[in-house]
C-alpha cells in the first residue's frame, strides 16, 4: 500500500530541510513525498533543486495551499494520503509502517492519530499536545497533520479554496460528517512547530471568521465553536515526553547551523562560510540568504545566545583558515574579492604561501556591485575568500556559489585589515567584556554605527514577530 505525503512549500528555509529529512528516514519503502512549491525568495527553491531522491516529485504550481493540495493528490500515485507541513516532522520513523499496517489490520478509510506542538526553534521543547476525546462529538474533529485519507475520498471530497486558513477544518468536518470508516491510532504522528498560520496570533481573527462560516455551514452552533476552543486551552495542560532518542536528535540538528572545523575545509564543496553574529541573524530576516550550503564560525555574543558556542573572532578564524591552506598539498585556487589596502595585500602576501588573485571590489550598493561580479570566472574547486561587511559579502556570496557550485565561499569581512595594522584591533579587555563592537566604531563609524542601529531594530523586529531561525 503506498503513501502520498503532500507538502505544500513557499518561503520554507530553514525548517524544511527537517520535514523533508524526517520523510527520508521512515523506515516504510513504499512512499512518496509530493512537493507541491510556488516561487519563493528565500533560498528554498535552491535547496529544493538539490534534492535528488526517486521517492521526492517536486511539482511547481503557483496558487494557495487548498489549492496546491488538491493539485498534489492529483498527482499523487498513493493509494493513501497525508499531509506534512514543510516546517513540521513526522513523530518517529515508523510513522507511515504504522499508520500503513492500521490501514490494513481495520480496513480503514480514515487513520488519525496525535500530535505535539513545539517551540519553533527546538523540536524538544514541547508545549501542547492533542489527544482524542470524543471523535462522537461533531465539532471534534483530528488535526489535519495527524490524519491520513484513501486518495479516492481526497479526490471526490476536495479542499475548499476560498478559505486562506480553515480549509482543513472544512475538509475534516464534511468527510467525517460521512459514513467512512474511520479508526484513532493512539500514537503520536507528528510534531508541529508553533507559530505557522494556523496558530499565530495575527492571523487569529481570520481564523475565527472562517472557523465560524464552516461551522454555519455545517448546522453546528455557536457553543461547538467554544467547545472547540477549550479544547485547546485542555491541550496546554497534556503531559508529553518526547523519547529524546537518536532519530529526534538529529531531526532537530537538521535544520541548525552547522559549524566548519577549518581542518575538514578540504572535506567541503559548495559552501558559504560566514560568521554567526549579529549581523548575520538580523540581516537574515531581511535578505534570507541563508541556505543548506552555509556553514559557520562563531563570532560575537550572540553565537553563545544562539548556538551555545564560544566566540572566535573573525581574524582568528581566519589565521586557522591561513594556516590551513599554507598545509595543504592540494593546489587550490585563491581568489581574495574586496577592497584590500595595499598594506592588507602586502600582509597577506607574506603569511600565504599561495599565490592569490586579488580583484577590487569596492564598497559601494550591492546593485553595482553585482555588475562586477557577474563578469567574473572562477575555476572549479577555488576558495573565494570576501573581505565586504555583512550582509553584502554573504548576498554576493550566493550570487557566485548559483553560478559555480564547487566553490567555497568565505565571507570574513574586515579581518584581514585588522590583523595587518591597518585597523587597530581592540584592547583585550574590550573583547573580554565583549565590547570589541564598542572598540571598532572608532574606525568607519558612520557605516558601522548604522549597520549597528539597523541591526538592534531588526533584532527586535524579530523577537516581536517570533521570526528567529534554528541558528
Amino acid at each position: 500500500m503506498k503513501i502520498s505525503v503532500i507538502m505544500c512549500v513557499l518561503n520554507s528555509m530553514p525548517y524544511i530541510m527537517a520535514s523533508i529529512k524526517s520523510f527520508e528516514e521512515q523506515k516504510y519503502k513504499n512512499k512518496e513525498l509530493i512537493i507541491v512549491h510556488s516561487k519563493s525568495n528565500d533560498t528554498t527553491d535552491e535547496y529544493l533543486k538539490s534534492l535528488q531522491s526517486k521517492d521526492i516529485k517536486k511539482i511547481s504550481f503557483e496558487g494557495n495551499i487548498y489549492k496546491s493540495l488538491n493539485f498534489g493528490i492529483k498527482k499523487a500515485k498513493g493509494q493513501i494520503i497525508g499531509i506534512l507541513h514543510s516546517d513540521d516532522v513526522f513523530y518517529d520513523e515508523f510513522v507511515l509502517r504504522d499508520i500503513s499496517n492500521t490501514f490494513k489490520k481495520k480496513k480503514s478509510d480514515i487513520v488519525y492519530g496525535n500530535i505535539i506542538y513545539s517551540r519553533k526553534n527546538n523540536l524538544l521543547n514541547i508545549i501542547r499536545a492533542w489527544k482524542e476525546i470524543k471523535i462522537g462529538k461533531k465539532y471534534q474533529i483530528p488535526p489535519h497533520t495527524g490524519t491520513f485519507v484513501k486518495k479516492k475520498i481526497c479526490e471526490k471530497y476536495k479542499y475548499e479554496t476560498k478559505y486562506k486558513i480553515s480549509g482543513d477544518t472544512d475538509f475534516l468536518i464534511k468527510i467525517f460528517k460521512l459514513n467512512f470508516k474511520y479508526h484513532y491510532l493512539n500514537r503520536n504522528i507528528t510534531i508541529m512547530r508553533y507559530g505557522g498560520i494556523s496558530t499565530n496570533i495575527n492571523f487569529i481573527f481570520l481564523k475565527f471568521l472562517e472557523d465560524y462560516k464552516i461551522f454555519k455551514k455545517n448546522n453546528l452552533r455557536l457553543m461547538n465553536y467554544i467547545f472547540k476552543v477549550f479544547d485547546k486551552i485542555n491541550q496546554l495542560f497534556v503531559s508529553e515526553k518526547l523519547l529524546n532518542s537518536k532519530y529526534h536528535r538529529m531531526i532537530n540538528d537538521t535544520s541548525k547551523a552547522k559549524f566548519l572545523n577549518v581542518d575538514d575545509l578540504n572535506k567541503v564543496s559548495g559552501k558559504i562560510i560566514s560568521a554567526l553574529n549579529l549581523a548575520f541573524i538580523t540581516y537574515n530576516y531581511q535578505f534570507k540568504f541563508r541556505s543548506h550550503n552555509y556553514l559557520f564560525w562563531p563570532d560575537g555574543i550572540f553565537a553563545n545566545f544562539y548556538a551555545n558556542k564560544r566566540k572566535t573572532p573573525g581574524r582568528k578564524f581566519f589565521k586557522k583558515v591561513i594556516n590551513f591552506l599554507n598545509k595543504s598539498k592540494k593546489n587550490t585556487k585563491i581568489y581574495i574579492l574586496g577592497n584590500l589596502p595595499n598594506i592588507s595585500k602586502s600582509w597577506i602576501s607574506k603569511r600565504l604561501k599561495s599565490d592569490f588573485n586579488h580583484i577590487k571590489l569596492p564598497y559601494g550598493n550591492i546593485k553595482t556591485i553585482k555588475k562586477n561580479i557577474y563578469k567574473l570566472r572562477f575555476e572549479n574547486n577555488s576558495i573565494i575568500i570576501l573581505t565586504l561587511p555583512t550582509p553584502k559579502q554573504e548576498i554576493i556570496g550566493n550570487i557566485i556559489l548559483k553560478k559555480n557550485a564547487k566553490l567555497n565561499i568565505i565571507c570574513i569581512g574586515g579581518s584581514i585589515n585588522i590583523l595587518s595594522g591597518y585597523e587597530a584591533e581592540s584592547p583585550e579587555i574590550f573583547n573580554t567584556l565583549n565590547l570589541e563592537w564598542l572598540w571598532r566604531l572608532r574606525f568607519d563609524t558612520k557605516r558601522r554605527l548604522i549597520r549597528l542601529l539597523q541591526s538592534f531594530f531588526l533584532l527586535c523586529k524579530i523577537k516581536i514577530l517570533n521570526k528567529d531561525e534554528v541558528f
